[in-house]
């Protein structure tokens, strides 16, 4: 018997998975049903992926395997309340909302039910970027599997304890966004230096790529591979020199640190 697959919400991470599962050929768009309560939004989801919108809760949740909370944070408790007289005790629950805890999920639903906490990499259109998965204690390893396989679509997957999720939120969610704030400084520092916006853009985005592949590709330390760069008097060294004068290192550190206070503040 095939599975169910439901998303409670259907706003842009819930079409991610959804666009990644169907074009993995990893579940047929006919098992998948969203419930989404803008019109709109779920007219345009069944016309593209062709999957099945549901005009209720219900619809979308009865006999589904596996439940995906997909709302806004706010809405959470409302709708998991809505959605508990239809949820089986073997169904799967899984929230991708942030900041919600197994432990508050379970006080809506039932103590017994499975429950998965998700939090989902923002680079989804990628395929690259973790997403961090924690597990109700009743939890099958058949269950961690299936909830995997539909994640793993979408890049790699890492168990973390619950406690890590505010971590795992503002250093690895956030983490493009301070990246491209690092990278766009790289794009006008070669502006100022002459070159044209695109072909600053065009060499700073190669090498990151490089450099980010040759980091995953051998275990040194970062510092190692610098080292292979610098040269006694020469450009790099000069340059890395201004970069710790300015305390970049120390910078970007206490930018993290802050965000971490900040998803803890808003947990």
């Amino acid at each position: 018997m095939e599975q169910k697959i439901a998303f409670i919400g259907g706003g842009n991470m819930a079409e991610g998975l959804i666009q990644s599962m169907v074009k993995h050929a990893q579940y047929n768009p006919k098992q998948i049903y969203v419930y989404e309560l803008i019109h709109k939004k779920l007219n345009a989801l069944a016309e593209k992926y062709k999957i099945n919108p549901c005009e209720s809760v219900k619809d979308a949740v009865t006999e589904a395997n596996i439940v995906i909370l997909a709302v806004r944070p706010q809405d959470a408790e409302n709708v998991s309340y809505k959605i508990k007289p239809y949820l089986s005790q073997s169904s799967i629950f899984v929230s991708i909302c942030a900041g919600i805890t197994i432990n508050k999920i379970r006080l809506w639903l039932e103590k017994s039910q499975k429950v998965m906490r998700v939090m989902p990499n923002t680079l989804i259109g990628t395929s690259h970027g973790f997403s961090a998965i924690c597990i109700s204690e009743n939890s099958l390893n058949d269950d961690v599997k299936q909830v995997r396989n539909i994640f793993q679509k979408i890049g790699p997957v890492m168990e973390i304890p619950e406690n890590m999720f505010d971590v795992f939120t503002a250093y690895s969610c956030a983490n493009p966004a301070f990246l491209l704030y690092i990278v766009n400084a790289f794009i006008d520092a070669g502006v100022r230096a002459g070159f044209s916006r695109d072909t600053s853009r065009s060499i700073i985005i190669e090498n990151m790529i490089g450099t980010a592949i040759q980091l995953k590709e051998n275990d040194n330390h970062p510092f190692e591979m610098i080292d292979t760069m610098t040269s006694p008097a020469g450009v790099s060294i000069e340059g890395l020199y201004s970069m710790s004068k300015e305390g970049i290192y120390g910078s970007i550190m206490s930018s993290i640190y802050e965000a971490i206070k900040q998803s803890e503040r808003l947990s």
